[in-house]
C-alpha cells in the first residue's frame, strides 16, 4: 500500500484505541468524545478504501458520510463482485448519533457504549481485511520507528505478546523504554566539572571518609535521576502515563554493556491488555519523541544487550522481592 493509505489506517486504529478508552471512563463528555472518535476511525477507513482504491484523488474526499458509502459500494469492481461495505445499518446509526453529539451537545445512553465499542471493532477488523488485505489487530505504529534496534526490539515483544509470553514481553518493553529514554538525557545541559565524578574525587583526596563520599554520590544519583523523569514529562509523556507504565512493567536496572536486570514487583500478575498498552506506551513515546528531534536510540555502549534481548540470550528476571 501507499504510505498515505497505511498512515491513514494507523490514524483510525489510534482513534479506535482513544475512543476505547473514553468510553471505559464514566462521565457523560468521556462518552461523547469515544463515540465521535469511534465515527472518525471509520470515516478515515472510509476515505482510505476511497484512495487505495482509485474512487476518489486525496483532494477530492471531502464527502459526506452517505455519499461515501454509496460510492464505495457503487464502485464499479466492488458492485461486480456484490462485494458491500458490512454493517450499514449501523454505520448510518452511529453517523447519526455523532451528528446529534457534535451538533447538539446529545449525551449518548450508557448502555449503548458497548454496542458501539463491539460495532466499531467488528467494522475495522472486516473492512481492513477485505479492502486492504490487513490485519487491524496487527496493523502498528512500529514501521515509523527510525532506529533499526529500537524497531526490532518493539517487534520482539510484538512476537512474545502473540506468542503468550507476556512477562517477558514486559520485560524487553521496560529495557526498550529505558534505553530510548536515555537520548533525552544527551539533550540535558552536561554537568561537566559539577558532576559527581570531579566533586567526590576532591573529596576523597581531601581526606574525606567513604560514607560521606557514597553520601555524595548518592545524592547526585537523586538528583540526575529527578532531571530525567523531568525530561521526560517536559517530552509530552503524561505522569499518569509514566504512572501507570512503572505500575504495569517490572522494574529494570541496566549493568554494563546495556545488559537489563528485571524485578518483578511483588505479586504482580501481568496481563496481555495492559502488556498490550504497554507497547502502545513505549511505541508512541518514542514517535513522539522522534518527532520533536529528541533522536532516540539505543546508546552504542548499550548495544551489546539490547542485541542480545533481540536473540533471546536475555534477560534474567529475579524474583519479587
Amino acid at each position: 500500500m501507499e504510505q498515505a493509505v497505511v498512515r491513514r489506517l494507523l490514524l483510525s486504529k489510534e482513534f479506535f484505541l482513544h475512543a476505547l478508552g473514553r468510553s471505559e471512563v464514566p462521565g457523560a463528555l468521556n462518552k461523547m468524545i469515544a463515540v465521535h472518535n469511534f465515527h472518525i476511525a471509520i470515516e478515515i477507513t472510509l476515505r482510505a478504501i476511497m484512495l487505495h482504491h482509485h474512487i476518489r484523488t486525496e483532494k477530492t474526499l471531502n464527502l459526506e458520510f452517505e455519499t461515501m458509502l454509496s460510492e464505495i459500494d457503487n464502485h464499479l469492481p466492488f458492485k461486480q463482485s456484490n462485494q458491500k461495505l458490512p454493517y450499514r445499518q449501523e454505520l448510518r446509526s452511529l453517523n447519526q448519533l455523532r451528528n446529534l453529539v457534535q451538533h447538539h451537545a446529545v449525551e449518548p445512553e450508557s448502555a449503548t457504549m458497548e454496542d458501539w465499542r463491539v460495532f466499531t471493532k467488528r467494522f475495522l477488523v472486516r473492512a481492513f481485511v477485505e479492502y486492504f488485505s490487513t490485519d487491524f489487530d496487527a496493523l502498528s505504529r512500529i514501521s515509523f520507528v527510525e532506529d533499526a534496534l529500537l524497531r526490532t526490539l518493539l517487534e520482539r515483544s510484538a512476537a512474545l505478546l502473540s506468542e503468550g509470553d507476556t512477562e517477558l514481553a514486559l520485560c524487553v518493553l521496560a529495557a526498550t523504554f529505558e534505553y530510548a529514554s536515555l537520548s533525552i538525557l544527551s539533550f540535558l545541559p552536561h554537568e561537566g566539572f559539577n558532576s559527581a565524578f570531579f566533586l567526590t574525587s576532591s573529596l576523597r583526596h581531601s581526606g574525606y571518609d567513604r560514607d560521606l563520599t557514597e553520601a555524595f554520590d548518592k545524592t547526585y544519583q537523586r538528583i540526575r535521576e529527578s532531571e530525567h523523569l523531568s525530561a521526560i514529562m517536559a517530552s509530552g509523556v503524561s505522569l499518569a502515563s509514566l504512572k501507570r507504565f512503572e505500575t504495569l512493567a517490572p522494574g529494570v536496572t541496566m549493568a554494563m554493556g546495556g545488559h537489563a536486570w528485571f524485578n518483578k514487583k511483588h505479586d504482580q500478575q501481568y496481563a496481555r491488555d495492559s502488556a498490550a498498552w504497554v507497547h502502545d506506551f513505549v511505541t508512541d513515546s518514542i514517535i513522539s519523541w522522534q518527532n520533536q528531534g529528541l533522536d532516540p536510540r539505543v546508546p552504542e555502549y548499550f548495544r551489546e544487550g539490547a542485541s542480545k534481548l533481540v536473540d533471546g540470550s536475555w534477560p534474567v528476571v529475579q524474583p519479587g522481592r
